[in-house]
């Protein structure tokens, strides 16, 4: 049982090239006897760290004690770097999280940009689905909008949600991911679980809106259902091994995100089918889609800016499954406004004759 606990806060810290990014030394817990502890950096040319060294007195710390070290960091080169002191001796100490994250911009302007471009485009994923529960509210009608579209979106969604906000706030799960990625930080902040969690408010108005507005026949179709039953199963089966301590939590959530991944690569053809039988996007809020590009767009603008300004084009090749599937979604908002604006432009919903 290790009597000292050293950690760096923050863990991720941003600056640009020249200019002095700071963090803080922490150390608590017991140091009542032995040597001193001496905390200093590992040499990089490109980064200068003051003060060089930290030394910890066992000196009147019998006591549970809590001290704070001011540390500064430049670095002359553009990029990412883990920084990750030495401690000698390391016997008594546990330095499980002593290390931070350093991000080295090359404009100090291309951050703020990019914290921008982020704002933006969470903003036009947000509020996509109230342009869709506004339409249908004014037709009173949910006539051209998929059933099944929504009820996939709205698994993945949940999936999504349950995902990030176990992570985040669950400790027992989040030490085992640090278990398993040490130099890693938790990869859910707050902004993803207000996110996840208003994307289901979002998708169950839309469903209720189907169960309140006119429908003209239209429900969840048989391979939807099959495909959703499946997916409840498989949720069910990984929640029984976790709860049998077959399977780590951290495993569960790992699965339901691949739910979420599976769910957003074949959510959008119901839709892009239903409009193509109907031969009309009416019903089907063109806005929602306008904005869903949008994002899409702007968050690989953000991207392709970040890895340039960071001098790390590895962050694209390391997430290809990520990258894909925004282009996939981008790829589907394209063929919705095909569809809206050139194939069926001058097409009029059909409404039986209930005279």
């Amino acid at each position: 049982m290790h009597s000292l606990s050293l950690k760096i806060e923050p863990q991720a810290i941003t600056t640009s090239l020249e200019e002095p990014g700071h963090f803080w030394l922490v150390a608590n817990g017991f140091l009542s006897t032995g040597p001193n502890i001496t905390i200093t950096w590992e040499r990089d040319e490109a980064i200068e760290i003051q003060p060089k060294s930290i030394t910890i007195s066992p000196s009147n710390r019998t006591l549970p004690f809590e001290e704070h070290f001011p540390v500064q960091v430049t670095s002359v080169l553009q990029g990412r770097f883990l920084i990750r002191p030495l401690v000698l001796p390391p016997t008594v100490v546990d330095d499980s999280r002593l290390f931070t994250q350093l991000q080295v911009a090359k404009y100090q302007p291309l951050i703020i940009l990019s914290m921008l471009i982020g704002w933006t485009y969470t903003v036009c994923w947000t509020i996509g689905d109230y342009f869709q529960a506004w339409t249908s509210f004014k037709r009173k009608s949910v006539v051209g909008l998929s059933f099944d579209f929504l009820h996939l979106n709205v698994v993945g969604n949940c999936c999504y949600a349950t995902f990030n906000v176990l992570l985040f706030w669950n400790n027992h799960i989040e030490v085992k991911y640090f278990n398993r990625h040490p130099f890693g930080l938790n990869p859910v902040i707050a902004n993803d679980v207000a996110y996840a969690v208003h994307a289901v408010f979002g998708n169950v108005v839309l469903i209720v809106q189907c169960y309140i507005y006119q429908s003209d026949g239209n429900v969840v179709s048989l391979p939807v259902k099959a495909l959703m039953s499946g997916y409840v199963i498989l949720v069910a089966v990984f929640c029984a091994l976790a709860l049998d301590r077959q399977l780590h939590w951290l495993d569960f959530l790992y699965m339901l995100s691949y739910v979420k991944l599976s769910t957003n690569l074949v959510k959008y053809i119901p839709q892009v089918f239903m409009n193509y039988r109907r031969k009309s996007t009416e019903g089907f809020a063109i806005s929602n889609r306008l904005l869903d590009l949008a994002g899409g767009l702007l968050s690989l603008l953000q991207m392709v800016l970040n890895c340039w300004n960071y001098d790390d084009w590895q962050s694209i090749v390391g997430s290809p499954v990520k990258f894909g599937l925004g282009f996939v979604s981008i790829f589907f908002d394209v063929v919705f406004m095909v569809q809206h604006y050139i194939c069926y432009n001058n097409r009029k919903e059909v409404r039986k004759d209930t005279e």
